[in-house]
């Protein structure tokens, strides 16, 4: 390290330095001028500090980033000075040795402006200039000045003012940013999810052509860029929104709730902006087609555990144990038909998306629950496995399809294929981690990265299937058939009967009550007699009576959560987007749930948290104001709000307040921890 110092008084007429150099380190020279301009209102005097840096050699932005010093001038020992504003031209991002940081090469020129106390008084200024300059290695000089002047006695310096111009029209214009804004107007949200430590920016500014967006305001944190988007919110209006990677060498970020800086620029501009960080939940949608392969083929396995394909794979896994002698080909043959049923199910779903997208439709993640005729469709089949598993029956399908709809064994593997595709379609109404991110991004995306990703959704839930053709030998270690099987059966088929129940009862949106009721007691009542008939009354008896022993314990497990019925005071109003921003502006916390009932998600969350305190009682709260959604059947608002939101999928909900007029989404799956953190932080508590 080189430190240098260099002291020059000059006259007042000057009001320069000139240029400081050193034989040390002659790579860098640096200039003060005063423009020779005073307002006498506010006692301002333009000036400007000017580096050159020759060859490699860079210097420093007011955060370096991950390396290096920022220029600083110590105005200890001046007289007659109030105050002095810097500021600083947008920089540039550099990389060396790994490490990434933002500064200037060639040239760097900030402007200042000096606040004296009195324009008539004579005027000393003493700066201590400190500068990092680097390019392998990184030099810190002082450059040491004087200057003797007053004020009203300067003349004007036609090359300072025009250097000062120069520098002012390279620094970002600083936008005032009002609380009561929304997203329409030139405004900036800034969420943190602290724990995936992603920080989202969304701009309602999009008129960018290659953006640089810059982080700061934290020293003890670092911001690396992840991936920038644009945001269709509907109605023509667009949003970027930018995701950042946080780190902190102290630990865990602590930036929540702390003001940030938001620096963004391009050629032709830049703005900076200040925003408090409210907590939220990030999907992070990149533009890696990678990534979301990944997310796809994450979520696709997931689906494997949700409650709506359950039977179905305990229903592949009862015909392999049911039949212990068949070979390693034959096991093969048969998961690899079901894999096949799979992956066939989600191409067609991906073509039936991409004809509603052509033709102009709603799209989105089991919009096909919209429609009576596919949940009645499903109804049926439900029923025919359910009804199957007992051994009542075999059905043919017309001989056109010459396959068995209800096969559960045997070397037919037309029935395994259609066990594949039967499990995509309960699969549809089901949200998952990493689903919800992979088909956002599908089905906003083109038609080949829709197929992709739909490709790898299908992957990733029959990777278990697949894993059992690849090693055939994983069937050796399920249990030997026996007794033991009959019970198997009666427990998948009376999941399938509760599965058919449920989609039964999602017809009463689009039919007459009664006859709900007829058709599902028919159901129950031939289900029971055909149980009876064939495993005796004695399995009738005994599936009642181990219903009735596993809600017994389930309720004592659970008494402190169950002890009293869910709740139904929750005053909700039908989701309307004027609506929200009136309320925000009244001084409201709105809460909007957008929801299905044959959204298995929504369910549970509205179960397990919204209708549990502490939640619930948030929820009542005075301010609190609750909307919401209702997409059981098609509904163009709701689409177009989810849409705005880069949603194509329930369940999805948002808490707006005066602290957050632009919304905190929460993630797929709730918390009660994470949707009072969200109420706390949009209310300003």
């Amino acid at each position: 390290m080189v430190l240098i110092s260099l002291s020059i008084s000059l006259s007042a007429a000057a009001a320069t330095t000139g240029w400081l150099t050193n034989e040390n380190h002659p790579p860098v020279k640096v200039r003060f001028m005063l423009t020779g301009e005073v307002n006498p209102q506010t006692n301002i005097l333009p000036a400007t500090l000017e580096v050159q840096l020759e060859d490699d050699w860079k210097t420093y932005w007011r955060t370096p980033g991950e390396g290096g010093i920022a220029p600083k001038i110590n105005w200890e020992g001046s007289t007659n000075l109030a105050d002095v504003d810097w500021q600083w031209p947008m920089p540039e991002s550099f990389s060396l040795m790994g490490l990434q940081t933002l500064g200037y090469q060639g040239e760097a020129i900030f402007p200042l402006s000096l606040k004296v106390d009195d324009i008539d008084s004579n005027t000393h200024l003493s700066g201590k200039f400190t500068l990092s300059s680097c390019t392998t290695i990184c030099v810190l000089t002082d450059y040491q000045f004087d200057l003797e002047f007053v004020p009203s006695e300067l003349s004007a310096d036609t090359e300072a003012m025009f250097t000062f111009n120069k520098a002012i029209s390279s620094v970002p214009q600083k936008v005032i940013v009002d609380k009561g804004d929304t997203l329409e107007a030139n405004t900036v949200s800034i969420g943190f999810d602290t724990e995936q430590q992603l920080l989202q920016v969304t701009l309602a500014d999009t008129n960018w052509q290659q953006p640089e967006i810059i982080i700061d305001g934290e020293p003890d944190s670092t911001f690396k860029l992840s991936s920038i988007n644009y945001l269709d919110k509907g109605d023509g209006q667009k949003a970027l929104v930018a995701i950042f990677d946080v780190s902190s060498w102290l630990g865990e970020p602590d930036i929540l709730n702390k003001p940030l800086n938001v620096t963004i620029g391009d050629a032709n501009r830049a703005l900076e902006y200040s925003a408090d960080v409210s907590p939220t939940f990030v999907e992070k949608n990149a533009s890696s087609l990678i990534t979301m392969m990944l997310f796809a083929l994450l979520g696709g396995l997931i689906l494997n555990v949700m409650p709506c394909v359950l039977p179905v794979l305990g229903m592949k896994l009862s015909s392999v144990i049911a039949a212990p002698d068949l070979q390693k080909k034959q096991i093969r043959q048969q998961f690899i038909a079901s894999a096949m049923g799979i992956m066939v199910s989600f191409w067609l779903l991906a073509a039936f998306i991409i004809t509603l997208k052509f033709t102009g439709q709603a799209i989105g993640w089991g919009v096909q629950f919209q429609n009576p005729w596919f949940i009645g469709f499903m109804t049926i089949v439900t029923s025919v496995f359910a009804l199957n598993m007992l051994g009542a029956f075999e059905i043919n399908l017309p001989s056109s399809f010459q396959t068995k709809l209800a096969t559960t064994g045997g070397n037919d593997h037309r029935g395994h294929f259609l066990q594949g595709m039967f499990a995509t379609l309960l699969a549809t109404p089901c949200s998952a981690p990493f689903l919800g991110t992979a088909v956002a991004f599908a089905l906003g995306a083109d038609v080949v990265s829709l197929l992709v990703i739909f490709t790898f959704l299908a992957l990733g839930m029959a990777l278990p299937w697949l894993l059992v053709a690849a090693f055939p030998q994983i069937a050796r270690y399920f249990p030997k058939p026996g007794r033991w099987m009959n019970t198997v059966k009666v427990v998948f088929s009376l999941l399938l009967l509760l599965t058919s129940l449920w989609l039964i009862s999602l017809l009463s949106s689009f039919v007459a009550v009664l006859p709900l009721w007829i058709a599902a007691m028919v159901l129950v009542i031939t289900f029971f007699v055909l149980m009876a008939k064939h495993y005796g009354t004695s399995a009738v008896i005994a599936s009642f009576s181990i219903g009735l022993i596993l809600a017994a314990i389930g309720a004592f497990a659970t008494s402190d959560d169950w002890s009293q019925p869910l709740p139904t005071d929750l005053a909700w109003t039908p989701l309307d987007q004027q609506l929200i921003a009136a309320k925000v502006a009244e001084g409201k916390t709105v809460f909007v749930d957008v929801t299905a009932d044959w959204c298995i998600t929504c369910k549970a969350n509205k179960v397990g948290v919204v209708l549990q305190d502490p939640v619930y009682s948030a929820l009542k709260q005075d301010h609190m104001f609750l909307i919401e959604g209702d997409w059981t059947t098609p509904s163009k608002p709701i689409t177009d709000y989810l849409q705005s939101h880069n949603r194509f999928g329930v369940p999805f909900n948002v808490v707006y307040g005066p602290n957050a007029p632009q919304g905190i989404k929460l993630p797929v799956i709730l918390s009660s921890e994470q949707v009072l953190a969200a109420i706390d932080s949009a209310s300003g508590s």
